[in-house]
């Protein structure tokens, strides 16, 4: 075993050679990994999502650069041996042709799965800025990606340590990989500056990736003497004056209206946000409560908490000592109480009405995810008149988690046929906020239960209402949809 037996070799057992090359593609890979990953979990993509991306990127970016590369270097050439395409260890990438390869099977594989391709983008795309600046240093160890003929003095100072791989065929050239690199690593430093501290819409990570890697790269290729080329043209010099125009365009606007075109799917808690059932629920426990627990002495901030949690959360909490039959018992209990005073203690919220008619009559699909039972959402729409409203309702009985976990909100938009990164839940409670947040969409936080209103505010909703005909100012502008609004 050797390590670093030559310049471009990294380590070498037996006839097996690991070449730097390979080590800094897999390094700048796995680090924009890691960065997307730890933005894309916080806006609700789950781990195994994220792995098969980046399994898809590895895989078809590759595959699109060694292709681009071939194709634009010598077509003939290779294509009339083409066991010397899949020689990538030999160098003869194209960053281009994978992003291309990247950005094809993203596009693919976010429709199959029900998530907005731009914002995924958004968070990637960026990072493969950092990807590029520790890749290109494998353009260093193979001796490519290389400038004009320049004189040994170029390199005296701050460039001293490129000089003796930066002599190539006998002279001394530009290390344009290394001002690439460098240019890669800032762009993604203010990339990120300014998708954090600024107002960004959907689209503008991908819009500043292109802008700003079109004009470092079109830079780059004037002074490059080893470009790929098309006619008398360099292609990667054409391919960045596209991705000025689109990435310029982009983030001026040109595009935004056709972003924001698709109407967001909206999902509601039922219980403080649909319906008023606060009446019908506390007159249940009482109920229950009286009839098993009589001693128990129950205050208003008891009463306030029953809001939110399962009944099963619930009679575990203030009756420990109760084994599961007798839990099971209360439930019924509580359940059957609970629908004989449904038609004349459950109401709509304030301005419910109003809004539904809005959202119905501006074509929002709409759908209901609670911690109830089904048939007990639907008996409250029914009573209340509202069922007609809603294409989707999913109560507890249909999932395997419930709030907050973020099945109930998944399994409504997907049968609304919605995107997760396209949607709005709303409830009232901070166990609703966390639930929007798992899933990664849009919350805004109702402020109907006062006593548990800090509650909510701690959860940080992206947006806090007194009166659910806000939501129709709130449609009205320009949003991601999404809770990660970065």
């Amino acid at each position: 075993m050797e390590f670093f037996p030559t310049m471009s070799i990294f380590l070498k057992i037996g006839s097996l050679e690991i070449r730097w090359y390979a080590v800094c593609i897999l390094i700048g890979a796995l680090s924009a990994y890691y960065l997307s990953v730890k933005e894309a979990t916080k806006a609700g993509y789950s781990a195994d999502f994220l792995d098969d991306v980046f399994i898809g990127i590895m895989f078809f970016g590759i595959i699109g650069a060694r292709l681009w590369y071939c194709g634009f270097y010598d077509f003939n050439g290779y294509f009339s041996d083409p066991v010397s395409i899949i020689r990538i260890w030999d160098g003869g990438l194209a960053i281009q042709g994978g992003l291309f390869g990247a950005l094809l099977f993203i596009l693919f594989y976010t429709r199959s799965k029900g998530v907005q391709f731009l914002h995924l983008v958004d968070i990637v795309l960026p990072k493969v800025l950092i990807a590029q600046a520790i890749g290109r240093w494998g353009n260093f160890f193979n001796q490519e990606a290389f400038g004009n003929i320049v004189d040994e003095s170029y390199f005296n100072g701050i460039l001293s340590f490129l000089k003796s791989g930066m002599y190539i065929n006998g002279y001394y050239r530009q290390p344009m990989f290394f001002y690439e690199s460098m240019l890669c690593l800032i762009g993604f430093i203010l990339i990120h500056l300014y998708r954090k501290y600024s107002k960004t819409h959907r689209g503008d990570g991908m819009f500043c990736y292109l802008a700003w890697y079109g004009v470092i790269r079109f830079w780059i290729e004037t002074q490059r003497s080893d470009s790929l080329m098309i006619g008398n043209f360099k292609t990667a010099m054409l391919v960045s004056v596209v991705f000025i125009v689109i990435g310029v365009a982009g983030l001026l606007g040109v595009f935004r209206k056709k972003i924001y075109s698709k109407k967001p799917v909206i999902i509601f808690d039922l219980d403080g946000t649909i319906l008023d059932t606060a009446p019908a629920i506390f007159a249940s426990f009482k109920y229950t409560f009286e009839k098993y627990y009589p001693e128990l002495e129950l205050t208003d901030e008891d009463f306030a908490s029953f809001l939110g949690p399962t009944l099963k959360e619930t009679f575990e909490k203030y009756c420990p000592e109760a084994d599961e039959n007798r839990i099971e018992e209360m439930i019924e209990a509580y359940k059957k109480h609970n629908k004989e005073v449904h038609k004349d203690l459950v109401k709509p919220m304030p301005n419910v009405t109003k809004l539904l008619n809005y959202l119905k009559e501006n074509d929002y699909n709409m759908a209901i995810a609670s911690s109830k039972m089904t048939d007990t959402c639907l008996l409250g729409l029914e009573v209340t008149g509202l069922k007609d409203y809603f294409e989707v309702v999913i109560g507890l009985d249909q999932v395997k988690n419930p709030k907050p976990d973020k099945e109930t909100i998944i399994k409504a938009i997907k049968a609304l046929n919605g995107y997760f990164t396209n949607a709005i839940y709303v409830g009232d409670s901070a166990s609703d906020i966390i639930c929007a947040k798992n899933a990664g969409v849009y919350s805004i936080g109702l402020t109907s239960n006062k006593l548990m209103l800090q509650n909510l505010i701690d959860a940080k909703p992206n947006a806090l209402i007194d009166d659910m005909i806000e939501i129709i100012d709130i449609l009205k502008e320009e949003h991601s949809w999404t809770h990660n609004m970065m």
